[in-house]
C-alpha cells in the first residue's frame, strides 16, 4: 500500500522527504539525496513503463490521469509499504481519481502559509511574485514536474481542502511548526509512520537525523553534489524562512492571497 508524502509545491515536501529517508536508511556511505531517492514522486515514468505508451502524452498530456489508479497497482504487487511524494491534489480529472483505498493506506500533508509559498514558488522558478500568486490561485493549474509528467495541483486552497477532507489515517502538519519546532514535531511524524511500518523511535538519532538534513548541510550538499529538482542555475535549497513574505510582498498582493485564502488560513492561524 502507498502512505503519500503530499503537498502543494514549495512548502516543505522535499525537505520532510530527506528526513524521513534519512531517518530509515542509516547507511553513512549515502549522502542524504541518495537516501531520497527511495522516496520516489509520483508521477515518474517507471510508474508507468507497461501500462501507458508515452506518445500519447504528446497529444494531450492529461491522458496519464486515466494510468494513475493502475500505476499505483503496480506499484503495489510487491505487497510492501511504499512512500511516495506527489504535489497532485486529490481529486478526479473527468472521473478519473487520483487515488482510493484498495492502493492507499494513509498520508502525511504539509501545508505552509500561501505568502510563503508565493515568494519561495517565485525564486525556484524564476518568475515575478504576480505570476507566482497567480498560479497558486488557479484552480485549473496542472504542471509537469521535473520528470516531465503532469501533476495536477489545482490552488493552494484546493489542493490542501483535497487531503485535508479525506476520511484515511492521516497526519496534517504545517511546514512553521516543523521549521521552529523540528524535533518535537519529527517525533510525531515518526509516531504516526510506526502504524504502517515497524520503527525504532530514538531520541539521539533523531536529533542527528535532523543535523544532517539541516537546511545548511542541505545547501552546502547541493552545491558539492547538485540536486536533480532544482531549476537551471537556482538554489533548490535556498534558506527556508516562515516570514521572507513581510519583506519581499508588496500590501496588494498580500491582500489578494488573503482574500483569495481567508476561511482556510484562519483556520490554520496564518491569519
Amino acid at each position: 500500500m502507498i502512505l503519500w508524502l503530499s503537498s502543494f509545491p514549495k512548502s516543505g515536501n522535499t525537505w520532510l522527504r530527506s528526513l524521513i529517508a534519512c531517518y530509515l536508511d542509516e547507511d553513512r556511505n549515502k549522502t542524504v539525496f541518495e537516501k531520497i531517492k527511495k522516496i520516489e514522486r509520483f508521477p515518474s515514468p517507471s510508474h508507468f513503463e507497461g501500462i501507458l505508451n508515452f506518445d500519447i502524452l504528446k497529444n494531450n498530456e492529461l491522458e496519464i490521469c486515466k494510468y494513475w489508479i493502475t500505476a499505483q497497482e503496480k506499484i503495489n504487487l510487491s505487497g510492501e509499504l511504499k512512500i511516495l511524494k506527489t504535489h497532485n491534489f486529490w481529486g478526479s480529472q473527468k472521473g478519473n481519481w487520483f487515488t482510493n483505498s484498495e492502493n492507499t493506506c494513509g498520508f502525511i500533508y504539509i501545508v505552509r502559509d500561501p505568502r510563503s509559498v508565493v515568494v519561495s514558488y517565485a525564486h525556484h522558478n524564476n518568475m515575478s511574485f504576480e505570476k507566482s500568486v497567480e498560479i497558486i490561485c488557479n484552480e485549473k493549474q496542472f504542471e509537469a514536474n521535473e520528470k516531465n509528467l503532469i501533476e495536477i495541483r489545482s490552488s493552494w486552497r484546493v489542493n490542501y481542502l483535497s487531503w485535508k477532507n479525506r476520511d484515511y489515517p492521516k497526519l496534517i502538519i504545517k511546514y512553521e511548526e516543523l521549521f521552529t519546532n523540528t524535533f518535537d514535531v519529527f517525533t510525531k511524524i515518526l509516531k504516526f509512520l510506526s502504524n504502517f511500518k515497524e520503527i525504532e523511535i530514538e531520541k539521539d538519532k533523531i536529533k542527528e537525523t535532523i543535523k544532517i538534513c539541516s537546511f545548511e548541510n542541505l545547501s552546502l550538499l547541493e552545491d558539492q553534489k547538485g540536486f536533480e529538482a532544482k531549476v537551471k542555475e537556482k538554489k533548490f535549497f535556498r534558506e527556508g524562512r516562515i516570514d521572507e513574505w513581510k519583506n519581499k510582498l508588496n500590501k496588494d498582493l498580500i491582500k489578494k492571497i488573503e482574500n483569495n485564502f481567508y476561511e482556510e488560513m484562519k483556520e490554520l492561524k496564518y491569519l
